[in-house]
């Protein structure tokens, strides 16, 4: 899979730009805040009908400005596609169009053209609470998954519903609860199990991964879920008087959670910021490869912003290994340093464009 041509309008700090893709490596050079990311931002909305960085779209529209608009075209498998997806925030409307047929769910286009983001912002999955986690672990089975995505939503929305009525202070219908119980345990034990399976494999590929990265540690990933003490139905029965009045459902795969360690200590507690960018790089690297797996050797795109931030030299070199032994699709990689940029150029041994990006602007350089 390929985008073979980028249109932004309006998009955060960008005014308008528009460039065509090389189709294996684009690197993209220029100061901090200039707009490279926003660009690889731009690439990941068009895959996913939503920002990477910011989830309120009203915030990346321009300052200043009342809409935006992106727009791409890919080659998936020798099959043309165009993609549009526009915002107006006088009128909070979203509308995203697939070959000019305008979507009535944006879920039935998740999955359509995977993409990888590896990203400073990153670090909030080990920094950060479990919501990160999760996040990310939906994101990614909802790639190659869509029946995993249909039941995430169809879960978050009986959620709502049983919070609701937990927040209504008034007596509640237990057999109303009971039916809503039966559909949450159903919907939440198939969650489960798909997250089980996801998180088995990611674990096992990532630790091969870092290995390519370092030696100096083993780290590992866990599934940490309260299902693996009794099947929903019973935790929801048991708790449901506690859930009156912490008036929020405590119990659920809505809880999961991920542990990331070095040997037995917490990636959190104990790793430098080389180590936890050194992790992640591992962990978005084994995403990569599981996802072209389940999608049939399709390539997702790699969204590589500010890669080499944190690394020292030979940690540098080892990820320069990995990018030419790994079979990448199109990779998109933004640094301020075109020297050692570069180097990616002559890892990969193919031909590639530099971007001189300046302002929210794009220039093609020689």
């Amino acid at each position: 899979m390929k985008i073979k041509n980028l249109s932004i309008f309006n998009y955060r700090n960008i005014s308008e730009l528009s460039f065509d893709c090389n189709e294996t490596t684009n690197c993209l050079v220029g100061r901090n805040g200039v707009g490279k990311t926003n660009i690889l931002d731009a690439i990941y909305y068009l895959s996913f009908c939503k920002s990477n960085l910011l989830s309120n779209d009203a915030l990346n529209v321009r300052r200043g400005e009342k809409s935006f608009l992106l727009q791409g075209t890919y080659d998936v498998e020798d099959v043309p596609m165009k993609v549009a997806c526009a915002y107006n925030a006088e009128d909070k409307t979203k509308i995203i169009k697939c070959n000019d047929k305008k979507y009535t769910r944006f879920s039935d286009h998740v999955g359509l053209l995977p993409v990888v983001f590896v990203s400073p912002a990153d670090i909030s999955l080990i920094n950060e609470g479990g919501t990160e986690r999760r996040k990310f672990l939906d994101v990614f089975i909802s790639m190659y998954n869509r029946e995993y995505l249909s039941h995430l939503l169809v879960y978050n929305k009986l959620l709502q519903q049983r919070n609701s009525l937990f927040k209504q202070n008034q007596v509640i219908d237990d057999s109303y609860l009971d039916v809503l119980d039966e559909k949450l345990s159903v919907i939440g034990a198939s969650i489960y199990e798909e997250r089980k399976k996801a998180v088995s494999a990611l674990a096992e590929r990532t630790k091969s991964s870092y290995s390519e990265i370092s030696t100096l540690e083993e780290c590992s990933i866990e599934y940490q879920s309260q299902l693996a003490e009794g099947n929903m139905a019973t935790l929801l029965r048991k708790n449901r008087e506690k859930d009156k009045i912490l008036t929020y459902t405590s119990v659920g795969v809505h809880r999961d959670d991920l542990l990331f360690r070095f040997d037995d200590n917490l990636i959190k507690t104990c790793a430098s910021q080389g180590q936890k960018k050194s992790f992640l790089l591992a962990l978005k690297f084994a995403q990569y490869q599981l996802i072209k797996e389940h999608k049939n050797g399709l390539k997702p795109l790699l969204l590589l912003d500010d890669l080499f931030d944190k690394l020292d030299k030979e940690r540098s070199k080892n990820i320069f290994d990995m990018v030419e032994k790994q079979d990448f699709g199109q990779i998109f990689i933004t640094d301020t340093d075109k020297i050692l940029l570069h180097t990616v150029f002559e890892q990969r041994r193919e031909n590639g464009t530099f971007w001189k990006v300046e302002n929210g602007t794009i220039e093609k350089l020689d």
